[in-house]
């Protein structure tokens, strides 16, 4: 690799890495925030699920993705979501705290987007499987530090030093942003109707049989495992009556696990078919939530999430390397919007769902309840697929 590519690649990578810090970051210090604040699963759950709302427009978000220069699109929108996070200081209600983070989403959306479909014009197909591993060893790496440092933020210097310290975080992404250049390629006209690029994208999506049972497989997860990400503090908390510190431990499993995991992918994907990798990795990831909502120990959790994200890193790896070989570069922007809109109301549901009945039955039972629908469903989908096709067990996009 050329030096000027190798001072691309960097700049792309931090700004990467800095806007998923920034998230992860403000992130974990807000669910504790509002948690401690309601003492309520169901409003930690209308928090998390604010996040998540405005990828319902995704596909819009994809089509400025498509048409104008996404490095410039991921430069704006790190800045304007720095500039909003610092507006979190001016009042503390819940009220304001969910009208500014519903704001926040919006680009936080553009950013997951726009940041996925950039690294693909960056690197050459044939470096696909590596580039996925590595920005989901940034996500990770990201998981794993911003939480215990936003916790640290959080306890010496209270929660507006923790808004400050995102903005900065998400400045600097903006920064290195600008730094980035692309490659010459071929993208969408500028003058393309939204509604048509849509139906494009649409089309595109049910014609292709890779893409169609990735997503499938994505609005399952979703809907069935999505509430993990509210319940998870109420089940290290309540359940299992831990401390704050607990928790962030408990998150640090999970993401070194899944950095472990990202680590491992790549090698696992050149040795498995895509077909078992995702039928065994998607299958184990499943029961450990039933395991999890039986278990009464916290150390024996935290192993038990550490191995499970292991596996289930390990299989994203593979998930997201055959989806983009299964996209045209030049569509990917609207493709990757369309699903993650698609995925967004399972989502919303699951999270809100999960917040609700955790409070009426108890957190461990959900887990269970989760785990078991989630690993069933999985199971008939990959039956409806054996009955779809002739080699229901392999991808047209087969390493």
């Amino acid at each position: 690799m050329h030096t000027a590519n190798k001072w691309n690649m960097a700049n792309f990578l931090t700004a990467y890495l800095l806007s998923a810090f920034g998230y992860e970051f403000i992130f974990f210090g807000m669910t504790l925030y509002v948690y401690e604040m309601s003492q309520s699963a169901f409003k930690v759950g209308v928090f998390v699920a604010l996040t998540f709302l405005p990828r319902i427009f995704a596909s819009f978000y994809g089509i400025i993705a498509d048409q104008y220069s996404r490095k410039k699109v991921f430069a704006w929108v790190t800045a304007i979501t720095g500039c909003l996070v610092a507006l979190m200081v001016l009042h503390s209600d819940i009220a304001w705290i969910y009208l500014v983070w519903l704001l926040i989403s919006v680009f936080l959306t553009f950013i997951f987007n726009v940041r996925t479909a950039l690294m693909t014009e960056i690197m050459t197909q044939d470096n696909y499987l590596h580039g996925n591993s590595l920005v989901l060893i940034l996500l990770n790496s990201a998981k794993v530090c911003a939480p215990l440092l936003a916790g640290l933020v959080s306890t010496t210097l209270g929660v507006t030093s923790l808004f400050y310290c995102t903005s900065i975080i998400y400045f600097m992404a903006s920064v290195f942003c600008t730094q980035i250049r692309l490659p010459s390629v071929i993208t969408a006209t500028k003058n393309q109707k939204t509604i048509a690029g849509l139906k494009e994208a649409l089309q595109y999506m049910k014609g292709n049989q890779d893409v169609r049972f990735l997503l499938s497989v994505g609005v399952l997860w979703r809907l069935f495992i999505g509430l993990q990400v509210s319940l998870f503090v109420i089940y290290i908390k309540s359940y299992l009556a831990r401390s704050d510190t607990d928790y962030g431990l408990f998150m640090t499993a999970i993401g070194v696990g899944s950095i472990l995991g990202s680590l491992v992918g790549p090698w696992l994907v050149k040795r498995v078919p895509y077909s078992s990798l995702i039928f065994w990795g998607l299958s184990l990831h499943y029961a450990s939530f039933i395991l999890l909502g039986l278990l009464h120990d916290f150390y024996a959790a935290l192993i038990l999430v550490f191995l499970s994200y292991i596996v289930f890193y390990s299989t994203l790896v593979g998930l997201h390397s055959l989806r983009d070989k299964a996209t045209l570069i030049h569509m990917r922007g609207r493709v990757y919007g369309s699903v993650t809109a698609i995925m967004t109301p399972p989502a919303i549901i699951s999270m809100l769902a999960g917040g609700y009945l955790a409070n009426l039955f108890g957190v461990e039972k959900i887990l269970i309840g989760a785990g078991i629908t989630a690993l069933v469903s999985f199971h008939l989908l990959n039956l409806s697929k054996s009955f779809s096709s002739n080699n229901a067990n392999e991808f047209s996009n087969e390493a």
